[in-house]
């Protein structure tokens, strides 16, 4: 398969597209919970975590970096399940499961065809901590284009965001094409501005697209595609 329009910028999400997560996240749930008598698997803990996080990122008044964000997550999380302990403490072992992440193994070959025939860059919900230590030795370094959250001051799937993306390198939003795992994020969020989308769908999660959204199981796909 070979889109059909005229791509010359490929703009990729990190997290779940580029960066595995792992089980980091549900990890560093249970380490904070595991001694604080809640008897709830970390699992779904974790998942109302989640579910706060992102509303919690899209309700500001004000832009507030990430790491603020989830400490505002877990005060809610303790006053539901009745715990008196400090967020701003317990909550480091979350944000240290943001370190150390690797590549997925297909990322290292696709960047760096890319970077040989077209304008690469990242656009990601993220601080710039951990994102740019998790990038340090690896082919991502050689992105000239990073974009995160904090340093564009607004977070996915806001309109802003891929705008302010767009006002930054000059780029024209029909010659771009934004890649990542996310439907709300990856897929509506740059399509709204007039881009292209790419769904990376790891996990075969059988999700139904427009017929004008690119979906793929493996990044390497791409190689073929562009």
């Amino acid at each position: 398969m070979k889109i059909d329009k005229n791509i010359n910028h490929v703009i990729f999400d990190v997290y779940g597209t580029l960066i595995s997560t792992g089980t980091g996240s549900v990890d560093a749930t249970r380490k904070i919970f595991e001694n604080l008598n809640v008897s709830d698997p970390p699992e779904l803990i974790y998942a109302e975590w989640k579910k706060k996080h992102k509303m919690n990122m899209q309700s500001l008044e004000e832009f507030a970096c990430e790491r603020d964000i989830f400490v505002m997550d877990l005060k809610q999380l303790f006053l539901e399940y009745g715990i008196d302990k400090s967020a701003e403490v317990c909550v480091k072992p979350m944000l240290d499961s943001l370190y150390n992440r690797s590549l997925f193994d297909d990322t290292e070959e696709t960047i760096k065809y890319l970077l040989g025939k077209y304008n690469v860059a990242i656009g990601s919900t993220t601080d710039d901590e951990p994102l740019l230590s998790n990038m340090k030795g690896t082919i991502l370094e050689e992105i000239p284009n990073v974009f995160t959250s904090e340093n564009l001051m607004v977070y996915k799937p806001q309109k802003e965001f891929y705008q302010k993306i767009l006002q930054a390198t000059g780029w024209k939003a029909e010659e771009c094409l934004f890649v990542g795992d996310s439907i709300d994020d990856d897929v509506n969020g740059p399509l709204k501005v007039g881009m292209n989308a790419c769904l990376v769908d790891r996990k075969g999660r059988g999700i139904i697209l427009d017929k004008n959204v690119l979906k793929i199981c493996e990044l390497r796909e791409l190689c073929d595609i562009l």
